[in-house]
């Protein structure tokens, strides 16, 4: 058998991918797995694994020759399990690549492209110690942050290279794609090369190289906040997310998104609580039009309110009888986190 590239593609799938993100990184894997497909040195070399992670870490695609990997639907889920994904994608490593004895060569060096939008949920410090304990290095790791509110001092400690992608929009998720699949052809063609592949393939608009060594510091504040709400009238989740006001210490009403109704099958993550008083602007519910919102007494959950709705109610989650309170004074809330 020929000698194999093989390449991992790790997907970050929590719920801030929610909605637009998430359609274009579909969108985009999609139209890079076409052009690989067109590509002779690609289909002669590359094998393709691809790997979601959100509250778990799961393998969407095992490693498969580039003519037979079908692009894989994505989903998303509460959390950013990215530990589990570096555990997984070791354990892949370690089972698929053959590796070179005295006897014969093994596969080509791995490739692995982690893309994420956020902060790891889950413990990370043990994965990335057990994947550097693997000798001779195990892969060449590509960490890509999108977004205002990834911690490049947590990639930094996992990637040989970091790129920022400095935004989730439709547009700059596609050029990021582009230059995937561009890397992923220029290293099939020459796959025993050690040169990086931002020096081979320049990197696109809206893309800027990370130092390792001096990765920008994480505050801790996030730009983006997100909050889980259930409509009182159909009982179906959404969510609600607000962004930084440019300069100010409140956040404004952003947009909101439709959750699928399992998505709390695998456990909700929250973050620290928030006052209500930060948070400006109106959400409309998706499902039946509310313009407003209240929190549970019990459950500690949100669901959408209008003027009109009775004083009396029961939660659509805990289904706790509840007495409305015309109170406006702030209350604490939970976000999400992932």
């Amino acid at each position: 058998m020929s000698r194999r590239l093989p390449i991992y593609i790790l997907l970050d799938c929590s719920e801030s991918m929610a909605g637009e993100p998430l359609e274009a990184v579909e969108v985009g894997v999609y139209t890079m797995i076409s052009a690989l497909k067109k590509n002779p040195y690609a289909i002669e070399t590359a094998f393709l694994s691809i790997i979601t992670f959100d509250a778990k870490a799961r393998t969407l695609v095992p490693l498969t020759e580039i003519s037979a990997v079908a692009p894989p639907s994505l989903s998303i889920r509460p959390g950013t399990s990215l530990g589990a994904a570096l555990d997984l994608v070791r354990e892949s490593i370690s089972r698929d690549v053959k590796q070179t004895t005295l006897e014969s060569k093994g596969d080509f060096k791995p490739m692995v492209f982690i893309m994420t939008d956020g902060q790891p949920t889950d413990d990370w410090q043990g994965p990335i110690a057990r994947l550097k304990a693997v000798k001779p290095h195990l892969a060449q790791i590509y960490a890509i942050g999108c977004g205002d509110d990834v911690d490049f001092e947590t990639l930094s400690q996992i990637a040989d290279v970091c790129i920022h992608n400095k935004t989730l929009s439709t547009e700059s998720v596609a050029k990021l794609f582009v230059w995937l699949s561009a890397s992923v052809q220029s290293q099939s063609a020459t796959p025993e090369s050690a040169i990086s592949l931002e020096k081979k393939i320049p990197l696109e608009k809206g893309m800027e190289l990370i130092n390792t060594d001096s990765p920008p510091k994480f505050t801790g504040q996030n730009k983006r906040l997100s909050f889980h709400v259930t409509c009182l009238n159909t009982k179906q989740p959404y969510m609600m997310r607000f962004k930084l006001y440019p300069g100010g210490s409140f956040f404004m009403a952003d947009d909101v998104v439709k959750l699928p109704l399992d998505f709390f099958s695998d456990g909700a993550m929250k973050s620290p609580p928030v006052d209500t008083s930060l948070l400006q602007g109106v959400h409309i519910c998706p499902f039946c039009g509310a313009d407003g919102w209240g929190k549970c007494g019990f459950c500690g959950h949100l669901f959408c309110l209008t003027p009109q709705t009775p004083s009396r109610i029961v939660c659509p989650v805990c289904e706790t009888n509840l007495a409305l309170s015309s109170n406006t004074d702030s209350f604490s809330i939970d976000g999400s986190q992932g």
